[in-house]
Parts: C-alpha cells; sequence; structure tokens
C-alpha cells in the first residue's frame, strides 16, 4: 500500500508539473497577400473545441476558413485535426492565441493553449 501512495505522489507532482509549463510560442513567416494554413490536433467526440484566447489582428490577419477534419479511422471516438487558414493583409507581426475548451465549462483553465506569432514580410 506504501508504494501505491508513493508512485501515486509522484504521478500527481509530474502531471501538475507538466500541466503548468507554458507553451512555447511558434512562428510563422509568410509573404503579404499569401495565405497560411494553422493544424491543430483535436478530438470533437470529447466536447473540446479550439477557439481564439484572445481577440484576432483583423488589420494584419484575416481568418480565410477553419474546419474539423476527423481522422478516417472509421473508430468511435478517435481524433482529428482543427484546419484553420488565414490571410496574411499586411507586412508586421501579429499573434494568434488559441485555446482548446469546452464552451459550456464556465470558469475553467483551458485544457491546452497554443499561440503562434507571424512574421509577415
Amino acid at each position: 500500500m506504501r508504494t501505491f501512495l508513493v508512485i501515486l505522489s509522484v504521478l500527481t507532482l509530474t502531471i501538475n508539473c507538466f500541466a503548468q509549463e507554458p507553451q512555447q510560442a511558434k512562428t510563422i513567416e509568410v509573404q503579404a497577400g499569401h495565405n497560411f494554413t494553422i493544424t491543430l490536433e483535436a478530438n470533437a467526440t470529447t466536447g473540446y473545441q479550439w477557439q481564439f484566447a484572445g481577440p484576432l489582428d483583423e488589420s494584419a490577419i484575416q481568418l480565410i476558413s477553419s474546419e474539423y477534419l476527423a481522422d478516417k479511422t472509421g473508430l468511435a471516438g478517435s481524433g482529428g485535426k482543427q484546419v484553420w487558414v488565414f490571410k496574411a493583409i499586411k507586412t508586421g507581426s501579429s499573434s494568434i492565441p488559441f485555446q482548446y475548451i469546452r464552451t459550456w465549462e464556465e470558469n475553467m483553465p483551458p485544457e491546452r493553449k497554443e499561440l503562434f506569432i507571424i512574421i509577415i514580410n
């Protein structure tokens, strides 16, 4: 029983350490006037979905489309990808913050966060 409690304690500490690690921003370079794509792993069957975690700077970046593509495994509960297509409007830089949340769960932290820094040449 003591071994079990030690293992449980170590796992709890490990999970908490990983859960609180800050996400490292990903950088995307694109030419003004061109489209770019961001693809995020997702699973619509869990109720989670990707959303913007802050406002999109529409003077620099325009959202063209967003769609969920389920994996073609044929298995119930399998995941997929959320694919976002944007257009770079003008030179400069901007950011796109995402959060993976269940919209009906108020006051809950996001399951995951992603931040993309967009450099427009």
